[in-house]
């Protein structure tokens, strides 16, 4: 209890939004959504410089 008690007397702000509600699930798939997507343009970018290499020869 007493751990209960310093961290809601803490003034930290929250990280979450008390006007909207999302699951953990939510924000898990989303966040793997997020790494994929940015996988994608990091290897999109690779091929771009590997193509810039041919078309500049």
């Amino acid at each position: 209890m007493d751990i209960k008690k310093k961290i809601v007397s803490s003034k930290t702000p929250y990280f979450y939004s008390n006007e909207m509600i999302i699951t953990k699930t939510s924000l898990n798939e989303n966040q793997l959504k997020y790494i994929y997507q940015k996988q994608l343009i990091s290897d999109l970018d690779n091929k771009h410089k590997e193509w810039s290499k041919f078309v500049g020869s």
